[in-house]
């Protein structure tokens, strides 16, 4: 530590000497850049914006040129009454979580942040008050949304482009910008409670904040509880496909099981307990799962700021979030070979058995239809810096971030060798009883102590400076540039088992950046020209030097042009990147084995024809994972017509194509396609062997090890492509009348075109065949009239394309929309008393309960969806 903090150290004093020198040398938000004219309650925030850095450009007072961003105001944020951030985000078309109830990926302990645009979550960066945020998922180093208390969120912005060249790893698809509220005086207080079908959501919080001369204060509380609902409460979900074409999906492995017997175990199918002969017993083995899990939420915000001087102001902020999950997922279904030597051993009348193959679910060794997976996460994003005012209206900043996660992680298993040598018990007291609660307490605990229990600590450490502000006059305005340095270190510790094997993982990273930015207006009003109203360029780089892998640099340019006064066009170029997450890179590689028949099904080596062979896979991180790339451009265009001063619209086109995705390819293709040819070792010398599993933890390797015919390599690795390019819209009018105003929009994003490829030389996949919707839509139609605002909005999701099982193979199903209707209405109640400063807000989210749209496999839903249904819930405001 004391050596990183020298580094930080020096090297913040010498981005400060090459930032002096340089100084020394020259002289509301709507879903675009520009905000509308401010209103009364609007003022506070637009002043802010002079202050702070708006999201997508380092330099003060001037939005990103080129890029398109998107937002939503507090006024919108109060209409929505989201409970937490990720559900605020399920409002934006953009994002992958649109019209969805968000939930932690990866079997509740993954990341809670949507992707952009079709992209996984990890290409897209979010941000709190422009700082980068710790990761807080067990199974994923990308950073997470913050939870941060509604009221003290000020709006929030998404720049849907690529930023690597400001903000660094991760920004790909674009960034996602929490900016908190400053300059509050008095208290302000919010209940929410609302229920849907078997389910259940509420949330109570409090902010408080003091301004005076020079300074202010702000701590914001929130508590969140939800319900879960599994997926036995919607009778919308199916198993059986048959009559549309489709197979049977119901599970076989049941709490009443089904038996094979004979010497084969595959000549007589029949179900216990009745032990009726070629019969099957069905269930549907996810209806004990959660299609949204149960959770509690404490989260804490607190920030400051004080002017130390009239040229000096020190500023610091926290939050603190507590947070648990509970996801009912269903028990690992079961076969387990019986003998007569099994008391508990049951062979159908009249076909004389002396074995079986015994298909049942563990429900009676659980005592329950479910395993809990639990997810404890303790956050914190803190942030402590100080502004100098220069001359020549100069700033320096100099700050500096402490973040921390912990992430504790149980999730229930079966222990299969336990369970196998239950199977073979001969008398009650050793063996396992498939069939009923016969299995001895001791056996049975056996049998349930194999499951992944892991804490992960992950710690984020950034000092960094930057100065921004006028260099030049030029004719049409002020020439302006930022130039920054950071140095951070980031590090990972876990510790814990899964199942009996421990995966202990010490990582950690330092990571030196540079970055500049430069922003010219080369044409305004004092030197127009025709076509040419106003002309303005940004270039901006940013260079990341990584301790584990190595350094990248990354540009971009963006263009806007007036061509007339109502009409801007704009534009921009760049190159972004993602770090491989630093659990891609350490994750406990295991190593597992199959025999040659086990192989046979899952590989089958062409080149060996029928003679297959023993095989070794490797699975896990890989130190030797280099940074996803993307190279992303766009243009677009915002209209703001002089004679409909009222309308907003924007239309952007991009275009991103990403290089050297992280995966691991499927072992069918790793035989076929040359690019693979890397990790495929065919009959391994023991030298190769014993190399290669020396980086590996044994998970199911047997003793003595046999001869081994292929071993595959198959951790992860720089491989994939993608390449995707569509169309952003937006178009909003208010219409100012007699009675009030009457507003109406249409927000979305129709994808033109989104392609993948596991490798250079693999078929190109179309993700729009393939459960990728090609457009969503949000449309807002609303009316304010005095103390009293109704709104409604309209949410498409287009129905997806994807493939299916059929008797025969594969078929193409192509599922319908799914469109809901949101209904908002706030009562502003008298300014007289205890009403005071009060409102209420009615929400109705799913207005019509409308079904998500059937698909022929899977649940039987063809796309992401809310499970919720109709949700109704009541808001209380009141500032004091």
């Amino acid at each position: 530590m004391r050596g990183f903090r020298q580094s930080v150290r020096l090297r913040v004093a010498y981005g400060a000497s090459a930032a002096v020198m340089l100084l020394a040398a020259g002289p509301g938000l709507a879903q675009s850049a520009d905000a509308s004219p401010p209103q009364p309650a609007q003022a506070e925030s637009v002043a802010d914006l002079e202050e702070i850095v708006v999201t997508g450009t380092s330099i003060r007072g001037v939005p990103p040129v080129g890029s398109n961003l998107i937002g939503m105001t507090r006024q919108d944020i109060e209409t929505l009454g989201a409970a937490n951030t990720p559900d605020l985000l399920a409002s934006v078309p953009q994002l992958n979580s649109f019209n969805t109830a968000p939930s932690p990926s990866l079997g509740g302990v993954g990341s809670f942040a949507p992707g952009l645009r079709g992209l996984p979550a990890n290409a897209t960066l979010p941000l709190m008050n422009g700082h980068r945020l710790v990761a807080a998922a067990a199974n994923e180093t990308n950073p997470d949304f913050p939870l941060i208390p509604n009221l003290a969120i000020e709006r929030v912005e998404v720049v849907a482009d690529g930023a690597s060249s400001i903000y660094g790893s991760d920004a790909v698809a674009g960034v996602v910008n929490f900016i908190t509220r400053r300059n509050v005086s008095g208290v302000e207080m919010s209940a929410n409670y609302g229920a849907g079908d078997d389910y259940y959501s509420g949330h109570v919080g409090g902010l408080v904040g003091k301004t005076w001369d020079g300074g202010s204060i702000l701590a914001a509380y929130q508590y969140t509880e939800t319900d879960n609902i599994t997926g036995g409460d919607r009778d919308y979900r199916l198993q059986d496909f048959r009559p549309f074409g489709g197979i049977d999906n119901r599970g076989v492995n049941c709490p009443s099981p089904n038996v094979l017997v004979d010497a084969t175990f595959y000549s007589v199918f029949y179900a216990a307990p009745d032990l009726a002969p070629n019969t099957q017993n069905f269930c549907d083995n996810g209806a004990s799962s959660d299609l949204l899990p149960a959770s509690r939420i404490h989260s804490l915000f607190v920030s400051g700021r004080q002017d130390v001087t009239d040229r000096v102001s020190v500023w610091g902020e926290v939050l603190y979030t507590d947070r648990v999950d509970e996801i009912q997922v269903s028990p690992p279904v079961q076969s387990v070979a019986i003998t007569r030597t099994n008391p508990f051993f049951q062979a159908p009348p009249g076909t004389g058995a002396t074995t079986e193959l015994v298909l049942f679910r563990p429900d009676n060794l659980i005592g329950d239809d479910h395993f809990t997976n639990t997810d404890k996460r303790r956050v914190g994003n803190s942030s402590l810096g100080v502004d100098v005012q220069l001359p020549r209206d100069f700033e320096l900043s100099v700050y500096g971030t402490f973040d921390w996660a912990e992430n504790v992680a149980y999730l229930p298993a079966i222990n299969a060798g336990a369970l196998a040598a239950a199977a073979r018990g001969t008398t009650r007291s050793t063996a396992l009883d498939p069939f009923g609660t016969g299995t001895a307490p001791d056996v049975a605990a056996a049998i349930l102590d194999s499951s992944t229990s892991v804490t992960i600590n992950q710690r984020t450490e950034l000092g960094a400076i930057r100065l921004s502000g006028p260099l030049l006059d030029l004719p049409a305005g002020q020439m302006k540039i930022a130039l920054g340095a950071e140095t951070r270190r980031e590090t990972f510790e876990q510790t814990g088992f899964v199942g009996a094997i421990p995966v202990p993982e010490d990582l950690s990273r330092d990571i030196t950046s540079f970055y500049g930015e430069v922003f010219v207006p080369v044409v305004d009003a004092a030197n127009a020209l025709p076509l040419v109203r106003s002309l303005s360029l940004s270039v901006s780089g940013r260079y990341d030097d990584y301790s584990d892998f190595g350094s990248t640099t990354n540009p971009k340019v963006g263009v806007n042009w007036e061509p007339i006064d109502d009409l801007t066009l704009r534009g921009s170029y760049g190159r972004s990147f993602r770090a491989p997450g630093m659990r891609q890179v350490g994750a406990t590689v295991g190593a597992y084995y199959y025999d040659a028949a086990t192989a046979a099904a899952l590989a089958n080596d062409p080149t060996r024809g029928s003679a297959q062979v023993n095989t070794v896979y490797l699975l896990g991180g890989n130190r030797d994972l280099q940074p996803e790339e993307a190279e992303t451009w766009s243009f677009g265009a915002d209209w703001r017509p002089a004679f409909l001063p009222n309308l907003r619209s924007s239309l952007t086109y991009y275009s991103i194509e990403y290089t050297n995705v992280i995966g691991t390819p499927s072992t069918a293709l790793v035989f076929t396609d040359p690019t693979f040819a890397s990790v495929v070792y065919r009959n391994p010398t023991a030298e190769t062997l014993g190399g290669l599993l020396g980086i590996a933890v044994p998970v199911n390797l047997p003793t003595p090890l046999p001869v081994i015919g292929n071993l595959l390599d198959l951790r992860l690795n720089n491989f994939g492509i993608r390449k995707t390019d569509g169309v952003d819209f937006d178009v909003n009018y208010r219409w100012p009348l007699g009675f009030g105003d009457v507003y109406a929009g249409l927000a979305g994003n129709y994808v033109l075109g989104f392609d993948t490829q596991l490798s250079p030389a693999a078929p190109v996949t179309n993700s729009l065949d393939l459960g990728v919707p090609r457009f969503t839509a949000r449309a807002s139609l609303g009316v304010t009239s005095g103390p009293v605002s109704v709104a409604g909005f309209v949410n498409y999701r287009d129905g997806i394309r994807n493939n299916f099982a059929t008797p025969t193979g594969v078929g193409s199903y192509k599922a319908d929309a799914y469109t809901t209707v949101d209904l908002r209405v706030t009562w502003t109640l008298p300014d007289a008393g205890w009403t005071r400063g009060a409102a209420l807000a009615l929400q109705v989210n799913d207005l019509f309960d409308q079904d998500p749209p059937f698909f022929p496999a899977t649940d039987g839903v063809g796309g992401a969806y809310n499970p919720i249904g109709r949700f109704v819930a009541l808001n209380l405001r009141k500032s004091f």
